[in-house]
């Protein structure tokens, strides 16, 4: 049986052999102009063997038929970058932005290109902002069930990561109907909890307060498990240790320390 060219095209790319997977791909969009995802990967192809115009040409097609894909400015955005079109770069990373509020990785490359326009503080803002994206990614997967996997605390050399954490959780807060205002335990109340897990899997509890209205109580299990997620991937990493790179050249030595220090220590390892 013979292989389909696009799956054949997507084997050919997940081995990096992307001069052989290139020709299939533009063969499917001569006989089919309006197969956007043939015309993405054939950009991608062209852009990983250093042809950004070939690449900028081809992923402007595609954009044109998938106006709702944000991979697909995320890649133009990065072409356009490499070819030293940078303002033209940071109009298709917001696309990108704009079509998912939530993608981090086109908050990092925006945050990489305006780095090299020298404009330092909107990439710190942006490299930030990739971490929120990524915050709030990983929170609303987090179904609140006794059943959940409990993980435990573990010492951490630096404390960013619960900054965002904390972030996530005010998130989740703000957009739970009924919830009025967010708490956490106490250190000896958290100890208690991870040791008799009263509570089981699950990441916080509403409760009233004393005005009648509800409060959303933080378990620990939220703050393990969106610290042990941090290591599933390289995003996490990759944004801390850039932000650093940025705080470092604008002189704020000790903030860059922590943020390298940090993006080292949740580098995924390879198992």
């Amino acid at each position: 049986m013979t292989q389909d060219p696009i799956d054949q095209a997507i084997s050919l790319m997940q081995n990096q052999r992307f001069g052989d997977a290139l020709p299939l791909l533009l063969a499917v969009v001569r006989v089919d102009p309006s197969y956007w995802n043939a015309w993405y990967m054939a950009g991608q192809c062209c852009r990983f063997l250093g042809d950004f115009e070939s690449a900028i040409e081809h992923l402007t097609q595609a954009a044109g038929l998938a106006a709702d894909q944000p991979a697909v400015f995320l890649a133009l955005g990065i072409a356009l970058q490499q070819q030293g079109r940078l303002d033209d770069a940071i109009t298709e990373l917001r696309r990108a932005i704009e079509i998912d509020s939530d993608y981090e990785p086109a908050f990092n490359s925006l945050a990489l290109t305006q780095k090299m326009c020298g404009e330092l503080d909107l990439a710190l803002n942006n490299y930030d902002s990739g971490v929120k994206a990524l915050t709030r990614r990983i929170v609303k997967t987090m179904r609140n069930k006794r059943t959940s996997l409990i993980l435990k605390h573990r010492d951490t050399s630096g404390m960013l990561w619960f900054e965002h954490a904390s972030y996530g959780a005010l998130f989740l807060t703000t957009n739970a109907h009924g919830v009025s205002s967010m708490a956490w335990l106490t250190g000896e109340e958290a100890i208690h909890e991870e040791r008799t897990e009263k509570h089981g899997g699950l990441y916080w509890i509403d409760v009233p307060n004393n005005k009648n209205e509800t409060t959303r109580l933080i378990l620990p299990n939220f703050f393990n498990t969106y610290r042990e997620s941090l290591s599933e991937n390289s995003s996490y990493s990759n944004l801390i240790g850039n932000q650093g790179t940025v705080l470092e050249m604008l002189g704020r030595h000790d903030e860059a320390r922590q943020h390298f220090d940090e993006a080292s220590e949740f580098l995924p390892q390879v198992r």
